[in-house]
């Protein structure tokens, strides 16, 4: 089973192989959930990506 990580943002490795504009991919690399939010990002994925900056 694959081992599921808290990060504080993603690596070029974290993103290759996926479809993503270059404005998401720089929000993701920069751990950015403001950007990603304005982009269109699910809330709740943002916060289950990035849970180690809000708390639970």
């Amino acid at each position: 089973a694959r081992q599921h990580l808290m990060k504080e943002a993603l690596s070029d490795e974290d993103l290759a192989g996926h479809e993503l504009s270059p404005d998401e991919r720089a929000a993701l690399k920069a751990g950015d959930t403001g950007r990603l939010y304005e982009l269109g990002a699910n809330p709740y994925l943002i916060r289950r990506v990035f849970r180690r900056r809000f708390p639970i």
